[in-house]
Formats: C-alpha cells, sequence, structure tokens
C-alpha cells in the first residue's frame, strides 16, 4: 500500500514533520510521500484531486496533527473506494480518536499492522464532519475565538470566546427538526450532532456516541439561565450532562440519520472546530463512508489458563508484538529472554500446570523502551535473589539452574520483581529505538 502523510504546513508545526520523518526512518522500504499543506482547506483539495487522478491506486492518507488536519483528510475521502483514512495524533486536540481509546495513534509501526473498521461521517451542505457538529453556545464560543486570533489577540482567547457567549450566547433563532420531528419552538441554547465523543478537548458532550453505527447523537438545550448553565457546565466536561440533575431535566436527546437548521438571521456553525455560516443546514449521517485504519493496541495484554503444553503459544504470542522491531539481532535476544521467564513459569509456578499466565508488551510514549510482562498466581518466587551462575567453572562443577535468568539480565536493559495481590510479577525492559 502507498502511504501519504498529510502534514500542516504551518511555521509552527516543523516538529510534527520531523517526528514523521522520523518514524519513517524506521521502517525500511516503506512506500511512502509527504504532503505539506498550504492553507486552510488545503488538505481537502490535495486528497481529492490525488484521488481523482489515481482511482486503482490503493492508499492511506496519513492525517497527521490534531483535529483540523483529520477533519481536512477525511472529507476529500468521501466517495472514493480504495483509499484509507489513518491518524498520527500530534495536535493540541484530537478529540475524534478518543472513540478509541486503547488504539496508539503515535505509533506509525502500529498504524501499518492494523486493521480496517468502516466509520461514518456527517454531511453538512457541501462540507463534512467526522466528530461533532456545534450550534449556538459552543458555536458562538468558536467563532469568537476565530475572530480574536484572526485579529492577533490570541491572548486568553478561548476565555474570552466563553464570556462573550454567556452574553451572546441565548440569542439563537434556529429551527432545529431531527428526522422531520420540530424539536424547539423557541431560542435554543445549544445543539450538538455528534458522532464521536468529545470536543474541545475536555468536553464529553456524547458520552454514547458510537461512530460505527450509521447515527448521528443529537441533544438540544432550550435556553436556560446563566446559574443553570454554571451548575451543568462541570457535568458537560464529565458527560454526565443525561444522567444527573440538572442536565436530564434540560436535553433533549435522540438518536437520528438527518437533521435541518433554518434561520432567517445569519448564523455560525462549528464543524470540527472550523466555523461555516448560513441560513438554512441540510445535515445527515453518510454510514460506514470512511476506512479508517485502527493502530493496533496501546498495549497487547492476555491470559492462559491452564498454562500446561501452551509455552511455545505464549511465546509466540509475546513475539508478535508490533512493539519489536523487525532487527534480527534485538528479536533474537528478546525471544531468548521471553523463552527462559514463560519457561520458568510453566514449570514452576504450579503443580500441574493448571494455573494461569498474563503476559504483555507495552512500548512507552517516546517509542524507545519496550516492557515484557509476565503474571502469575504460582508460589511465590523470586528468581532475581538466586545467585548468579559462575560460568568460568566447567558445567560439571555449577549449581543446577539459574542460568535462564542470568541469560534474561544479560540480555534485557532492566529485570524487576515483586510479589503483589498474591500474585508473581516479573517485568523486563529492553531498549528498541
Amino acid at each position: 500500500m502507498h502511504y501519504i502523510f498529510v502534514i500542516n504546513g504551518r511555521e509552527d508545526k516543523t516538529f510534527i514533520t520531523a517526528e514523521v520523518e522520523r518514524q519513517i526512518a524506521e521502517v525500511p522500504g516503506l512506500d511512502y510521500e509527504i504532503y505539506h499543506t498550504t492553507g486552510v482547506g488545503d488538505g481537502t483539495r490535495f486528497v481529492r484531486i490525488y484521488c481523482d487522478l489515481h482511482p486503482r491506486v490503493e492508499c492511506c492518507f496519513i492525517a497527521c496533527g490534531g483535529s483540523g488536519t483529520l477533519n481536512e483528510v477525511a472529507s476529500g475521502l468521501v466517495g472514493f473506494s480504495r483509499k484509507y483514512l489513518g491518524v498520527l495524533s500530534y495536535g493540541l486536540t484530537n478529540d475524534f480518536i478518543k472513540c478509541y481509546p486503547d488504539r496508539d495513534f503515535k505509533s506509525l509501526r502500529k498504524l501499518l499492522v492494523g486493521e480496517q473498521r468502516p466509520v461514518d461521517i456527517i454531511r453538512v451542505n457541501d462540507s463534512y464532519a467526522i466528530n461533532v457538529i456545534n450550534i449556538g453556545f459552543e458555536a458562538v464560543v468558536a467563532s469568537r475565538v476565530y475572530e480574536l486570533e484572526s485579529a492577533g489577540k490570541t491572548a486568553h482567547s478561548v476565555n474570552r470566546g466563553i464570556l462573550y457567549a454567556i452574553f451572546r450566547g441565548w440569542r439563537n433563532k434556529v429551527r432545529v427538526y431531527a428526522d422531520d420531528e420540530r424539536m424547539n419552538f423557541r431560542r435554543l441554547f445549544l445543539c450538538t450532532l455528534s458522532n464521536g465523543r468529545w470536543e474541545a478537548g475536555r468536553y464529553c458532550c456524547a458520552p454514547d456516541a458510537d461512530p460505527e453505527d450509521g447515527l448521528i447523537e443529537f441533544s438540544l438545550i432550550r435556553r436556560i439561565g446563566l446559574i443553570t448553565f454554571l451548575r451543568l457546565l462541570p457535568l458537560y466536561r464529565r458527560g454526565e450532562q443525561f444522567t444527573h440533575n440538572p442536565g436530564k431535566r434540560k436535553f433533549i436527546r435522540r438518536r437520528v440519520r438527518k437533521v435541518l437548521l433554518q434561520s432567517r438571521n445569519l448564523v455560525d456553525i462549528c464543524l470540527d472546530g472550523e466555523i461555516l455560516s448560513g441560513h438554512t443546514f441540510d445535515i445527515e449521517v453518510l454510514p460506514q463512508s470512511i476506512q479508517l485504519i485502527l493502530p493496533s493496541l496501546v498495549s497487547m495484554k492476555k491470559r492462559f489458563e491452564p498454562i500446561i503444553d501452551k509455552c511455545g503459544e505464549i511465546i509466540d504470542y509475546l513475539m508478535s508484538s508490533p512493539d519489536i522491531p523487525q532487527d534480527e539481532a534485538l528479536q533474537f535476544k528478546i525471544r531468548l529472554s521471553i523463552e527462559e521467564a514463560v519457561e520458568n513459569v510453566v514449570r514452576y509456578a504450579y503443580d500441574g500446570g493448571l494455573g494461569w499466565i498474563e503476559v504483555g508488551t507495552e512500548l512507552d510514549a517516546e517509542g524507545v523502551m519496550l516492557t515484557i510482562l509476565l503474571k502469575d498466581a504460582g508460589v511465590p518466587f523470586n528468581p532475581l535473589d538466586k545467585p548468579d551462575p559462575d560460568i568460568t567453572l566447567p558445567a560439571a562443577d555449577r549449581e543446577i539452574g539459574g542460568l535462564g535468568i542470568f541469560l534474561c539480565k544479560k540480555l534485557m536493559d532492566h529485570i524487576e520483581y515483586r510479589y503483589e495481590d498474591g500474585c508473581n510479577i516479573l517485568t523486563m525492559s529492553k531498549r528498541v529505538a
């Protein structure tokens, strides 16, 4: 597959290019190119033109950045086949990927071995949103922040936008129809149409939204007072607005396929952080229109029970981790250490091998240190307490045992043992980058 890395071309985003190039260098033979956007909307234009010119090429466009870059790349992919969406998250906020909290969206290696998953996208007139659409209070905040930052007034722009919206956010004369049902008859305070669950980096606006169910998570608040709003805000941040007072009494909530917004006055709505102005907005969900590549898990973990006759299966599972680089010398050292540690548990932890072992791998945030975990509920035993064998002695003169863990110490960078909650826990760490 051909991979195209789409990176925000702003001068303050050069660190993204450096990090992407570092990760690419760790994958020899990767078929790729890098494209730097030149302004708002350029990512969408580039993706559409490329797909038009290369209809038969199977390729993955990787959005490298935050929510804005992701929106532009996803918008450009609508309607094309054999084209996939990947994400390397480097922005201050990238809310859509929070729908998949167990996936590692910072690792190229995990993206390359990821799985394809069809996800929905929301069409708004001729534009698209893959995460959240806001009408009312939040759109007023976003619009005001955009105005301030465009004028160079970046200091406390978000707080100033909120303050402005507190006094202006109630003035929304918008008629809202959800699946042809009129949802409001007076001014609304806030209306959210969600494909994802989070927005603005810290607000859980739709805790039950599912980007794969073919539906829009619709919620609306009619006009409310300032005191009620201040009481509601902490709930909104935690995603508890639908289950606790005063939120559950104030929200209208539905799962719908289409929404129509109409206003005599020119109004702003916010699509994944971008502002769209108009009088009428025809909104519908496009089910499973984007082929998202989900990277593999942040960490691998699996329990084997019983463990008798499963030594080879356990070792193969650990060695299948995408966190282990394709370096033969490094793989040899890691595999030998895993074999010694696993065989030690299988042979000695349980009488008869009827117990369990939980094993896993985890890579640190920098992609440098690989940690291998082995956990069992067998007889308490710290293999690190056994003295290292004297390898200068002839084999016949050495004490029996101890050579396996000695090899692990030599091959790995760090080994640690602890007995916790009735379990032996052995962790082995190796620098892999």
